[in-house]
Parts: structure tokens; C-alpha cells; sequence
């Protein structure tokens, strides 16, 4: 579908995706960075992916005023965890910008 997904090794803004934790679509898409791409017997590719963190500072996140306007706040570290994402899980990928030596704005493409 003109999709493309990379490493955040080879380009970062591809390797940038928000995705359902776990494939659970009741909960809200979080963002996270692709380190490796595989795909599965089945064909179907897999992406093991290191979660942003939320945003833990006592710092108001001031876009959540705006719920039409889809940004949030986060730490500018990640999990050390990686958890496979499956294809089917990612919403869409996203634009990052480091506002602080520690947080960033997220911005969802989709």
C-alpha cells in the first residue's frame, strides 16, 4: 500500500510508528521506534520496537487542550524492552521534535 517501514538504523522518520500495545485496539496507539524487520513463515512482517516513554515530568502537557490536534508529550528516552509489533498493529507513523534535552512533541502523520 506505498508504506514504507525501515530501522531506525538505516532512517529514522520511517523507523518512527504508532501502534495498539499487544495488538489491543481498545487501547490508544503509542509511539515507538523500529530496530530490526523480520517477517514471519506466514509472511506476515514483525517489528521489534522500543516504546517512547510517557512523559514523567510534573510539566503540564499543553496540547492536551487541543484533542483535534493530534500531539502529546513524551520523555525523549525509550524502553530497553523490544516488543514485536506486528504490521497490523501500526496506526501511522509520526514526526518527533525535542523540545527539552529530555522530552519530545509528538506528532501523529496519520
Amino acid at each position: 500500500n506505498g508504506i514504507v517501514y525501515s530501522r531506525a538504523s538505516t532512517h529514522v522518520g520511517n523507523s518512527q510508528v504508532f501502534f495498539y500495545p499487544q495488538g489491543d485496539r481498545l487501547l490508544s496507539p503509542v509511539p515507538g521506534n523500529i530496530q530490526h524487520i523480520y517477517a514471519m513463515p506466514t509472511g506476515e512482517l514483525v517489528f521489534p520496537v522500543h516504546k517512547l516513554l510517557p512523559h514523567h515530568d510534573q510539566t503540564i502537557d499543553p496540547f492536551t487542550m487541543y484533542p483535534h490536534f493530534p500531539t502529546k508529550m513524551y520523555s525523549s528516552s525509550s524502553s530497553s524492552h523490544l516488543e514485536n509489533v506486528k504490521v497490523s498493529w501500526v496506526v501511522s507513523h509520526f514526526a518527533q521534535w525535542a523540545v527539552l534535552s529530555d522530552t519530545v512533541v509528538i506528532l501523529s502523520l496519520s
